[in-house]
């Protein structure tokens, strides 16, 4: 009787040691964005394009170039998991494939949402925002402008 009350509650210690830890890894478990997400602008007489990338790991890049290219990024930060849980919400309740803005002009400015398997990009002319930019797309824009920029303050 002593010997099977032994095991009962070893296993049971077991049991609770090994739950213990499974959510230990899963609290651990890092979140990752469902987009990697490039904006940037350029073109003119130069032709030439600069901006920023976030990868799916929150890895934010600085690119320049006649298009965008992966061999041109270099890393200069990287997003926390708030941001990236506040971005992720953001995607989650809107679905940007219902939107279209696709204008080219000298200077043109652009946002590109990728994942494997699809790629979507807003593009206008200038730097500005037009009036007539779905307003969606227009909050996408100043939240990844916003994230970017509250990472750089947070470092300083």
């Amino acid at each position: 009787m002593r010997r099977l009350f032994t095991i009962i509650f070893l296993s049971f210690s077991m049991f609770i040691f090994w739950g213990c830890t499974a959510s230990k890894e899963a609290a651990n478990e890092k979140q990752t964005l469902k987009f990697t997400i490039i904006i940037g602008s350029g073109g003119g007489f130069t032709g030439t394009y600069q901006g920023k990338m976030i990868d799916t790991t929150g890895y934010i890049y600085d690119w320049e170039g006649r298009t965008f290219s992966t061999s041109t990024k270099k890393i200069v930060d990287s997003l926390s998991q708030n941001p990236i849980i506040k971005l992720n919400k953001y995607f989650s309740e809107n679905n940007f494939t219902d939107y279209t803005l696709k204008e080219v002009g000298n200077i043109t400015t652009f946002l590109t949402l990728s994942t494997l398997n699809d790629q979507t990009t807003f593009s206008w002319k200038e730097s500005l925002i037009p009036d007539h930019m779905p307003t969606k797309i227009k909050e996408l824009y100043y939240l990844i402008n916003d994230t970017i920029n509250n990472t750089k303050k947070e470092q300083k």
